[in-house]
């Protein structure tokens, strides 16, 4: 695990309203179409002073309260510690209820004028292949909080699981409720890095890299970078300028290289030379020392070789390979022509750096963008007005018709019968006119629906919309969105192992979702359904193929077998084959063949391959003539009914 200490104003004035706005109203965050009002993101009730700002807004992201998701009190312990579902987030506070806790912050902090910045945030985080339970991780935030001498203090923590690393944010009030003290926060991110260790060891998380370490012994010892930082004129050459120096080339061309070289114990003074004349570098005595230059500018600026790899210094060459030799001749810089033919790079200082701190700046300014195209999402949402048809004047435009041809009937018309019939004819009318009237309406919607007007467009509709009319950030949002599921699906396709058979169908074949007693069913977004045995996947059905994975006794296997064959009897086996290995392959093809025997509910096991189809015929009928006995265990599993293998809701009951 590691920690994260997000950076404050330099006014003493701390906001993350833009952090709220940004993050705590992703797509992702939001299961809601609801209109948000300025007046339900901020209620009056937790309006923040001057003197103490930043309580409300943090606390609203940490929460991810920007909808003001649902509340439901988890448990409360005899200390006062409130565990509280906001939504889909699990937060934890000590103050009275998590609703209040920003506005208790606040008066608690007002108590103590000198305190310009009562609010104190980090987030504490795991490793992308970690799954803390709640437990440990409201229990590393309470160690954290005492850590830092804020174990009384008023805090609220969250845990977000909607990236892809676990982590949880913790927003407490440096003013102590009681006393009314602020707590010193002096070397804060030392401290929090020696929790982090702690931690690990205490709780079993996977030690991550940090400023602190622990050896085995369990003391804590500050971590030393094995390599040199750059030197301050090849950073700020990089910085300014915008081009490479001659440090940052001969890292990035020759670290790496000499690094795999001292762990195999193959660094020396003519593989030295080489590997830098190479890259058109070169090695020389400078100043009681070695500098590496350019071959091509030997006048130039130089770099010494310890701030490249501390490996080739002086003192370690010497100590590992002798007294220092010069390049051979066909490495001398008077000679570069001889030697042209082993050089295939040289530094280029003209060329551009592609910096971070840019990288930086690109993905803020997407971010500023994406910001602005969500707000005008919101600004389009709260002024869309349903389209007006004017129903009911145009029904009671018909009636009022109807009513002037009645009057007029009646005043022209004197004999009763007549008139009586031209009042029906009047009604009649007006029956054919409303029933005109509700088909050209029927039209009128159909035609609104079709036009995306009829109610107003989702998110994602309306990203669309605006990328359709050359929108750019509508256009990196799309990008974002498509990125994030490729990663999502490239993350789950490495958490599956290697199958020992897939049988693959025709487009178009699908089979119902099963539930069974045996297996864990899960229904992923793509539509990919997962059959989990004891946690781990045991048979995928991705709707083209089904795969089956190796499983870890016999019994196991054969429940595999028995569910891959089941999904394959529920398709029309046109284009069934089994591939994989020959013994895997055969058990599906076998537990296809006591299906056939023992269940008789019009579903077949079938396959297209006729060398396949001729073993699953030629097993069913030395079955029949009890040639080959069925082992009982696998008949009584092949012979499961309804209550032990049924269909989720929507799909035909097997």
């Amino acid at each position: 695990m590691n920690v994260v200490i997000p950076p404050k104003r330099r006014d003493r004035k701390t906001s993350f309203k833009k952090l709220v706005s940004y993050v705590s109203t992703r797509e992702e965050n939001r299961h809601s179409e609801a209109v948000v009002k300025p007046d339900d993101v901020y209620p009056p009730s937790g309006e923040e002073s001057v003197a103490t700002p930043g309580f409300g807004q943090l606390v609203d992201y940490v929460g991810r309260k920007r909808v003001a998701p649902k509340t439901q009190i988890v448990s409360i312990s005899p200390e006062g510690i409130q565990r509280v579902l906001c939504g889909e987030v699990l937060c934890e506070t000590n103050c009275f209820s998590l609703d209040t806790a920003a506005a208790e912050m606040n008066m608690t902090a007002m108590q103590n004028p000198r305190c310009k910045d009562a609010v104190y945030h980090f987030i504490l985080s795991w490793q992308q292949d970690e799954d803390p339970t709640p437990d440990a991780i409201f229990a590393s935030v309470r160690y954290s909080l005492q850590s830092l001498g804020m174990k009384e203090h008023q805090y609220v923590a969250a845990i977000h699981r909607d990236t892809d690393n676990v982590h949880c944010h913790i927003s407490a009030n440096r003013v102590h409720p009681t006393t009314f003290r602020a707590q010193n926060m002096w070397n804060d991110a030392d401290t929090l890095q020696k929790c982090c260790r702690v931690l690990e060891r205490d709780l079993g998380f996977k030690v991550d890299n940090g400023s602190w370490h622990m050896d085995e012994y369990g003391d804590l010892h500050r971590t030393h970078h094995d390599m040199p930082s750059a030197p301050r004129g090849a950073a700020r050459r990089e910085i300014f300028s915008d081009r490479e120096s001659l440090y940052g080339y001969a890292v990035r061309e020759v670290r790496q290289g000499i690094g795999l070289a001292c762990e195999q114990s193959r660094l020396d003074w003519p593989w030295l030379h080489k590997l830098l004349y190479t890259r058109g570098l070169g090695l020389r005595e400078q100043h009681g020392g070695l500098a590496v230059y350019d071959l091509f500018n030997p006048d130039g600026v130089s770099v010494k070789a310890s701030d490249v790899h501390p490996a080739i210094s002086l003192p370690a060459m010497t100590h590992c390979c002798g007294g220092f030799q010069a390049a051979p001749p066909v490495c001398n810089p008077d000679r570069l022509e001889d030697g042209m033919l082993g050089m295939y790079n040289n530094y280029l200082p003209q060329l551009h750096v592609r910096d971070q701190d840019i990288r930086r700046e690109r993905r803020e300014a997407r971010a500023i963008a994406r910001e602005i195209l969500r707000a005008r999402f919101e600004a389009y949402r709260a002024g869309w007005e349903k389209p007006d048809l004017r129903v009911r004047a145009r029904f009671q435009q018909i009636s009022s018709h109807c009513i002037v041809m009645k009057a007029h009937v009646r005043d022209t018309v004197r004999d009763p019968l007549l008139r009586k019939l031209m009042y029906r004819v009047a009604e009649f009318e007006k029956m054919k006119a409303m029933a005109e009237l509700r088909l050209q309406l029927r039209e009128e919607r159909s035609a609104l629906s079709d036009a995306g007007l009829s109610r107003p467009l989702s998110w994602k509709r309306w990203v669309e919309k605006e990328a359709l009319r050359g929108d750019v950030a509508a256009l990196s949002q799309l990008r974002g969105w498509a990125y994030r599921e490729k990663r999502r699906a490239r993350q789950q396709r490495n958490d599956w192992p290697e199958p020992n058979a897939v049988i693959h169908y025709g487009p178009g074949e699908d089979a119902p979702t099963f539930i069974t007693r045996e297996h864990e069913t899960r229904l992923l977004h793509d539509g990919t359904v997962s059959y989990l045995l004891d946690g781990k996947p045991a048979v995928t059905d991705f709707g083209d193929r089904v795969e089956v994975y190796a499983a870890p006794d016999s019994q196991a296997d054969r429940f595999n077998n028995d569910l891959a064959a089941e999904l394959t009897a529920w398709r029309s086996g046109d284009n069934a084959v089994v591939k994989g290995e020959r013994t895997a392959a055969n058990r599906v093809l076998y537990s296809g063949v006591i299906r056939n025997l023992t269940k008789h509910d019009g579903h077949v096991f079938t396959v297209s391959d006729r060398q396949q189809m001729a073993i699953v015929r030629a097993t069913q009928d030395n079955l029949r003539n009890g040639e080959v006995k069925t082992d009982p265990r696998q008949a009584e599993s092949a012979q499961r009914d309804d209550l032990n293998v049924r269909s989720k809701r929507d799909f035909p009951r097997p």
